[in-house]
């Protein structure tokens, strides 16, 4: 958004607070662990700046009472400031969202065109009316009638510029890479990036929240953009790992292939990987073959459930489970890492079926070395999932943005839990006997271990309290068994 103004007509100057950069840590009053700055040095900064208008991003709906302290802060600190806020909650609960002490005005979608529209409005004392821009009641009759594409998305993404790197501090970041804060698990480099090549999605995951921000039609940069980016910050910035953060980064096939000739004609090719996931049946030999060339350290494909019928009726996601099993094929022959994203504990799943799905997580993982990554289904806002357990009141007690919260016929959380847990269990071993067995796992996997010390630390401690638990159950059933006999 700054790089946005920036080159726009607008004489107006911007500043970028990033309240994490400090990267210390500490507690806050109900004990909980808060990583960057405090309240006193939040108030410090915005003081210092006297900005007329502070606009805050929020990006996930667990945060969002952050969001809210930081508007309330801001508000306080500048009374006379606008105050605006962004991201996927208020997007999705924009009345909501502008009722909380301290917003003045909640911003739905993208925010680099609805930015300059306001500042320009705002620094002319004219009436606020931007599709998007919600300030008061009225504004929500300038929305589109469709639930589902209420707002505009930008088009084409090449308008928009390089991201205003020089407006913060970029080896502050990766200093704190390099120090064991890394935005990524699996992280590698010491000077990564996260980049987004397109945005939008054209699918309809009821899990997924990305449309209350980037839209349903899918968009995307050209090669050239791409090339000229990654151009940029290797000169600038001598990055060494490129994080590729699409939501639908192959969802194109020719276009991704696009993508790997401009990472295949650089002389020096950057490590990348696509930790948010990726489709897994837009694959063939060669096209695996070409990303492992291009410099790519893994993939993680979004499989969600190993159950065909609750890929198309529950998740009502279009991916047929074949083309996955070819994808796990290609990569294993092609020695280029294989991870895999699993959601459990959605309505309209049978507990039979979410145990399949854990069973074939654990054995995808033990026989074609598919790492999985096991997730508990969260009610975000602004999806179909959130809707469903609303409407049909599928929790107890306080429904809030956590994992393990619905019941259902087939369910509750505590079985979620106890299916959950038997699979950790079970990856932790397989992990420990493929370290043991296999002189590729071994290097890799101590070197994950001693890179991430104090989280191997917990897994291992986690798991050796579940089979101890399990053993002592097991030797008191049978000393029970033992004494009815007798």
């Amino acid at each position: 958004m700054a790089g946005y103004l920036r080159g726009q007509d607008w004489p107006g100057q911007t500043e970028i607070y990033d309240a994490r950069l400090s990267g210390t840590l500490s507690k806050d009053a109900q004990g909980s662990l808060r990583f960057g700055d405090g309240v006193f040095e939040m108030t410090e900064r915005i003081a210092a700046a006297e900005a007329d208008v502070i606009a805050i991003s929020n990006m996930f709906s667990w945060q969002i009472e952050q969001a809210f302290d930081m508007a309330k802060l801001a508000k306080s600190v500048c009374p006379d400031a606008t105050v605006i806020l962004g991201g996927p909650h208020a997007s999705s609960f924009p009345q909501e969202t502008l009722a909380m002490e301290g917003v003045d005005y909640v911003f739905m979608g993208e925010g680099e065109e609805r930015l300059h529209q306001f500042l320009l409005k705002h620094e002319n004392g004219e009436e606020i009316e931007i599709q998007g821009v919600i300030g008061k009641e009225a504004d929500l009759d300038l929305l589109r009638p469709s639930k589902k594409a209420p707002i505009d998305f930008i088009q084409p993404l090449d308008k928009l510029p390089i991201p205003a790197y020089d407006m913060v501090d970029v080896d502050r970041y990766f200093h704190l890479q390099a120090t064991g804060f890394s935005p990524r698990a699996r992280e590698w480099g010491k000077r990564s990036v996260t980049l987004l090549t397109s945005r939008g999605c054209p699918h309809q995951c009821i899990f997924c929240s990305i449309q209350a921000t980037m839209g349903y039609a899918w968009r995307y940069h050209s090669p050239e953009y791409l090339a000229a980016h990654i151009t940029y910050l290797s000169d600038n910035h001598d990055i060494d790992c490129i994080h590729f953060e699409d939501d639908n980064f192959t969802h194109d096939a020719k276009r991704f292939d696009e993508v790997l000739d401009v990472l295949l004609e650089r002389e020096k090719r950057i490590p990348w990987d696509t930790p948010n996931g990726i489709r897994g049946d837009t694959w063939t030999l060669d096209r695996v073959k070409r990303t492992k060339e291009s410099g790519c350290q893994y993939l993680v494909v979004a499989i969600e459930s190993a159950v065909q019928r609750v890929v198309d009726e529950v998740v009502k996601k279009r991916l047929d489970l074949k083309k996955v099993t070819d994808l796990m094929r290609y990569c294993r022959e092609c020695d280029l890492r294989l991870n895999a994203f699993y959601v459990i504990g959605l309505p309209g799943e049978t507990v039979e079926e979410i145990e399949f799905t854990v069973r074939y997580a654990m054995d995808r993982y033990d026989q074609l070395d598919v790492y999985p990554t096991i997730s508990i289904a969260i009610p975000l806002p602004g999806t179909e999932f959130f809707d469903m357990t609303v409407e049909n009141h599928l929790y107890e007690g306080e429904l809030k943005y956590q994992a393990n919260q619905v019941v259902t016929k087939e369910f509750n959380p505590a079985t979620i839990k106890r299916i959950y847990e038997e699979g950790m269990r079970r990856k932790l071993w397989i992990f420990v006997k493929k370290t043991l067995t296999s002189p590729r796992e071994f290097r890799y996997n101590v070197r994950l271990i001693v890179q991430y010390k104090s989280m191997a630390k917990s897994v291992l401690q986690n798991g050796l309290r579940g089979a101890w638990s399990r053993l002592r159950h097991f030797m008191g059933l049978e000393r029970r068994l033992a004494i009815r006999s007798d």
